[in-house]
């Protein structure tokens, strides 16, 4: 699809990270006002390397930025399919507490992140010969899902 048929804001890097921001900001808000965030640390106390629920929302906040940065440095380099890759991947993440029922199921969290992660870090890797900057924000995205599954691991079988 041409950037023409796409449309003047999908093309846009306001348009992107608008896209990229309130989606994210939209759950974010269903997470804290329906306090999944709360009930988890609850039940099982804070997980072992994972800072607190704001600081996570916080990350992901960051790293849906980069993920709508990406694509629309995919769009400036006329990239084909791999623009779509960022969105993909970034609603993948938006899936996360969805499967995992309100973030209280870590055995498929940790699933959920070792599949999503495998989906970035090819992706970053396909993006390379595109853009440098759009790989280093999915590789960003891909630390941290490998992270937070390292610590779901260390937390679910100690």
């Amino acid at each position: 699809m041409t950037e023409s048929k796409r449309g003047p804001v999908l093309s846009s890097l306001a348009g992107n990270l608008a896209v990229f921001i309130v989606l994210p900001l939209v759950l974010n808000g269903l997470i804290f006002g329906l306090r999944w965030d709360r009930d988890t640390q609850a039940a099982k106390g804070q997980m072992a390397g994972i800072p607190p629920g704001w600081v996570v929302g916080a990350i992901w906040m960051v790293l849906f930025t980069a993920m709508g940065l990406a694509r629309w440095l995919l769009i400036r380099r006329n990239a084909g399919r791999l623009v779509e890759g960022p969105s993909l991947l970034g609603f993948l993440c938006l899936l996360y507490p969805l499967y995992t029922a309100g973030l209280q199921n870590d055995s498929v969290g940790l699933v959920g992140n070792i599949v999503t992660a495998a989906v970035a870090l090819p992706l970053a890797v396909l993006v390379w010969r595109w853009s440098r900057a759009a790989t280093g924000c999915l590789s960003a995205v891909c630390a941290w899902l490998v992270y937070a599954a390292g610590a779901t691991a260390y937390s679910l079988f100690r």
